[in-house]
């Protein structure tokens, strides 16, 4: 009946910022406590547990026809299908297959493993296209990014496996080189992310332990409850009795 009581009252008035300041401010070391431990993880996951992984790129250029008998815009739409068409291509299994069957070092990694670790972009009004491979070896991720772009080019313009679409319409435009620095993780986005995750969660965690508190807290609680007014009260703290002392 009490907490019924009590609950329907700060429902009905609301809670005042000074009152969520005063709930933040008496659980200060839990939150303190909570967002450390969730931030140190994190720094042991970035730093310790995860592997950094590299990326490398190359360019692809699609050329289409130009002539004094196709007209400009006609080019540029055979262009836009030429590209649509080889970031198809590029991740076929007649290409992967033919990558994973020359790259050195390759290990037993799965079709569908390459796959995931290719992305293939543009950039709007541009005819390039980038090729980007992520791996845990950047020497890795380097040479399966060239054998990507030299073998899609190598079967493309093949008169024998018939893709006569793309035949002489690819060109090489930089090789992949070497990455020097890591692409993931980004370790000081993921201790930023660790650190407001737990300053979230300690929030959680002290507003619900609130919420589910069906003590009075204050006089006022008391007052506002049983419509009484509250001529004293007894120090509950030590620092209190002394002052009352």
């Amino acid at each position: 009946m009490e907490e019924n009581e009590r609950q329907e009252v700060v429902s009905e008035e609301g809670m005042t910022f000074a009152q969520l300041m005063r709930i933040v401010w008496e659980n200060i070391l839990l939150i303190m406590l909570v967002t450390i431990w969730v931030t140190a993880f994190g720094l042991i996951y970035t730093f310790a547990l995860v592997s950094p992984k590299y990326t490398a790129e190359g360019t692809v250029m699609v050329q289409a026809d130009s002539n004094s008998d196709t007209p400009e815009q006609t080019a540029i739409s055979i262009a836009n299908a030429l590209m649509t068409t080889y970031k198809e291509f590029v991740v076929s299994d007649l290409v992967l297959d033919s990558v994973l069957e020359d790259v050195e070092g390759i290990g037993d990694m799965s079709e569908e493993a390459l796959q995931n670790s290719i992305t293939i972009s543009n950039t709007s009004g541009s005819f390039i296209i980038h090729v980007q491979v992520e791996n845990t070896s950047p020497e890795l991720a380097m040479n399966i990014t060239n054998q990507i772009i030299a073998n899609s080019i190598a079967i493309a313009d093949d008169p024998d496996n018939g893709f006569d679409f793309l035949e002489n319409k690819l060109k090489e435009v930089s090789p992949a080189k070497l990455p020097t620095e890591p692409s993931s993780p980004n370790k000081v986005l993921n201790v930023m992310i660790s650190f407001i995750l737990g300053l979230v969660l300690a929030l959680l965690i002290v507003f619900f332990k609130e919420l589910f508190n069906n003590k009075f807290q204050t006089k006022e609680d008391l007052e506002k409850v049983l419509n009484l007014r509250v001529i004293a009260t007894v120090p509950g703290t030590i620092k209190e009795r002394k002052l009352v002392d």
